[in-house]
């Protein structure tokens, strides 16, 4: 079982403080990626009543599922979906689409729920939503409790979560996330271009897709987007938001045209056709997923470290839950990249950017826009041109910095010589910290890797002395600008490497990853056998070598030698 991150054990405790001074409908705002489903799974047992968790699309029905089994493995859990129907059990997991249908929401009224939470809850002002919260007795005072988690409580309709949740009782930001290291720092590029959108008209806070995309989804921008993508994110794996599906399909050919292996995926693909995308995507035998319509909830998959916002939005949340996607952690990740593109028209102000959608975000003063006057609103044939393009740090990095050491091992060492090392175990992770030559287990049993990777930080933050692999530490901001010690290069020409064009900063992390290699070259030979010339050398001095590892002697003889020059 998992353990509570301190914001998570916080959210739980505010949660119970406020229901019981009567906060029956309460909301919980928490950034993608920062683990609300295991706060949900912490609610449930905390009460340990009948548990309704309500989820917006059926395909998370799973993933939240095995959520829950993680942090309380015994739960007894029962899924609400299409044929599926196990409502008796003390915990059901449960589709807004099967759940709000006559027949199933009678069935769901006979089961007496007490606790009902609902992911994605900025939906919850939707009738199908109301309806079920409605009928099962969750719409006013009374014993009963009410929770929903998103990471955006607004709308662009003219429904109010206000008409559904009393009071927001907990909020973090995705700002206070990052610097925490809970999640992935991020950095965008903001691109303007002089594709105009004045003829693109708005309806409920943002563009009409049908208009935008009749604006945008031109060759000449497809192309200039794939080819900012291959001058700035050509390593990285990522997501291609677009405004509808022939947009989606247009820009994955662009891609693909260049050579870059890229598929389409829409909200009305057959599941089993999504699913195949997605597994592609993470296996990283396709780099970029396309989308529209899907993807900007509920998608899991830590290692995507790029965000092509192929489409302009208006809508403050749509554009962080696109952005939520790239801010999970994972191994052999330190950041994520937001391609931002914005073009002419429309008052640039009102449109939504990275710096807008996180307000802790510097602003950046953009270079005045040329506009191109069009007379119609077909489709634009005037050539994209870039008018705008500088990277900004959106904000400050904050994590520790791991060495991946292949075969899927990472490496987190401190300063003192201590190191965690998280490996694969099954379809988990387990983790060890070596110490002194000898090693404990961090957890009690594998997790996923994203959550075994912030435990490991979590544990490093509380135990260690961890001030050379914290990126936000002082000694980065000036080692970033100065060259390497003669120490530094000393170390490396021993292990013919060199530093020539360097800094300080990365020659530290260079020197890091030689260590964690050489460690774990030792780990692998620490249960060899004893070697003859070890064993004889060790006997001739009447030492017994029976039962003795390789590493075992090398200590050994290490310590004689020693002696012999003291």
């Amino acid at each position: 079982m998992i353990q509570l991150r301190d914001y998570q054990q916080e959210g739980l405790q505010v949660v119970e403080k406020e229901f019981s001074s009567e906060v029956f409908r309460q909301l919980i705002v928490l950034p993608c990626g920062t683990g609300k489903t295991i706060l949900m799974a912490a609610i449930a047992k905390l009460y340990n009543k009948k548990t309704l968790i309500l989820t917006h699309r059926e395909e998370l029905i799973s993933q939240t599922t095995k959520k829950v089994r993680l942090f309380w493995p015994y739960a007894s859990l029962g899924i609400c979906k299409a044929q599926r129907n196990s409502i008796q059990k003390q915990i059901v997991i449960a589709s807004v689409q099967t759940s709000s249908k006559p027949k199933r929401l009678h069935q769901l009224q006979g089961q007496d729920f007490e606790i009902l939470l609902i992911d994605e809850a900025h939906h919850a002002a939707a009738a199908t939503y109301k309806k079920i919260i409605t009928a099962l007795g969750f719409n006013q005072t009374n014993t009963k409790l009410l929770v929903g988690f998103t990471a955006t409580p607004t709308r662009n309709d003219k429904n109010q979560l206000g008409d559904v949740f009393e009071k927001v009782v907990f909020m973090r930001s995705i700002s206070t996330m990052i610097k925490a290291g809970y999640l992935c720092p991020v950095f965008g590029r903001k691109i303007l271009t002089t594709t105009s959108l004045d003829h693109v008209a708005s309806r409920m806070g943002d563009f009409i897709s049908g208009q935008l995309s009749n604006a945008v989804n031109t060759p000449e921008r497809n192309a200039f987007i794939v080819q900012k993508y291959q001058a700035y994110a050509s390593s990285r794996k990522g997501i291609a938001f677009c405004v509808d599906v022939q947009h989606c399909k247009d820009l994955a050919a662009a891609f693909r045209a260049q050579g870059i292996k890229a598929t389409a995926i829409w909200g009305a693909m057959p599941p089993k056709d999504r699913q195949r995308v997605l597994k592609n995507l993470k296996k990283g035998t396709i780099r970029i997923a396309v989308s529209c319509g899907v993807l900007t909830e509920g998608f899991d998959e830590p290692s995507i470290d790029v965000i092509v916002m192929a489409r302009p939005t208006k809508s403050r949340g749509l554009y962080i839950q696109c952005v939520g996607r790239g801010l999970r952690l994972s191994m052999g990740k330190s950041d994520c990249l937001v391609l931002d593109f914005a073009d002419s028209g429309h008052d640039l102000n009102s449109l939504m950017s990275l710096s807008k959608a996180i307000p802790e975000a510097p602003v950046v003063v953009e270079e005045k826009e040329k506009r191109i006057q069009e007379k119609s609103p077909e489709k634009i044939s005037a050539r994209v041109v870039e008018l705008y393009d500088k990277e900004f740090d959106l904000l400050g990095q904050t994590r520790f910095l791991w060495v991946a050491l292949g075969d899927d091992e990472y490496s987190l060492s401190d300063d003192e010589h201590n190191e965690i090392v998280v490996r694969p175990q099954g379809n988990s992770y387990s983790a060890s910290l070596y110490s002194k030559g000898q090693a404990a287990s961090i957890i009690s049993e594998p997790l996923p890797l994203d959550y075994c990777q912030g435990v490991c930080e979590d544990f490093a933050r509380m135990h260690l002395k961890i001030k050379y692999a914290d990126t936000s530490g002082q000694w980065l901001q000036g080692a970033n600008h100065m060259p390497p010690t003669q120490a530094q290069v000393t170390f490396l020409a021993k292990h013919d490497m060199s530093c020539k064009g360097m800094s300080r900063a990365r020659t530290s992390f260079e020197i890091r990853k030689v260590i964690a290699l050489q460690n774990k070259e030792r780990r692998i030979h620490s249960n060899d056998p004893i070697t003859l010339p070890q064993k004889e050398f060790l006997e001739h001095y009447g030492i017994p070598t029976e039962g003795l590892s390789k590493r075992d002697a090398m200590s050994l003889i290490r310590e004689l030698k020693g002696n012999q020059a003291r």
